[in-house]
């Protein structure tokens, strides 16, 4: 049969059990509670009431943590102009930039050269046969400070007509004049003095007889 003292050896022993087995417990409901322990759920309550999460829970729906924004890479500085030394020499094919400097000299067009000149101007106008043969001086030209006075003898074709036929005449050669010499031209005097016919020079001689 057992004695008291051991009952009582027995008591104190299970005792000292329970206690240990209380504080291990005690001891994980800690650990549990910690950060690394583990995370404890978040469970939203009812539409209408706001709650926080716990520390290190995210919030169901709630907006997601930006990003830092990326910083974009430096832009490459634009490349300098050359030197005025490295610039390309303009080969033979090239266009080159027209010499700034000018260069001295004179220059000189004489009377007769206007004087040919408005002759072709003047046989290029339709209606305008040729130049005056009767006439001493079919072109006659006068030219004072650039400016040019022209006087032309012409012979219009038949069927013309010749007040048209004449103010063409006038307005090609001052365009010419002006356009190939350079000259202002102030005014063109025409003077008609004669009628091309239609067959020639010779259609309008009546055939001579036999004896006559």
């Amino acid at each position: 049969m057992e004695s008291t003292d051991d009952r009582q050896r027995w008591g104190r022993a299970m005792s000292d059990l329970d206690d240990s087995r209380s504080a291990e417990g005690g001891m994980r409901d800690e650990e549990a509670g910690r950060p690394g322990g583990g995370v404890t759920p978040f469970f939203p309550g009812p539409s209408g009431r706001h709650a926080t999460p716990p520390s290190g829970v995210p919030l169901s729906g709630g907006p997601q943590p930006l990003s830092a924004p990326t910083a974009a890479p430096p832009m490459a500085p634009p490349p300098s102009p050359p030197p005025p030394g490295d610039q390309a020499v303009a080969g033979p094919g090239e266009n080159r930039p027209e010499t700034a400097a000018v260069v001295k000299g004179r220059i000189t067009i004489e009377d007769e050269v206007v004087e040919k000149v408005a002759a072709l101007a003047a046989l290029e106008v339709s209606g305008v046969a040729a130049l005056s043969e009767r006439a001493d001086e079919p072109v006659r030209v006068r030219v004072r400070d650039n400016e040019a006075t022209v006087d032309l003898t012409v012979v219009v074709e038949y069927g013309c007509v010749v007040m048209d036929a004449a103010r063409r005449l006038k307005a090609n050669v001052a365009r010419v004049i002006s356009r190939m010499l350079g000259m202002r031209v102030g005014a063109v005097n025409v003077i008609v003095d004669d009628v091309l016919p239609p067959g020639g020079p010779d259609a309008h001689r009546a055939p001579q007889g036999k004896g006559m």
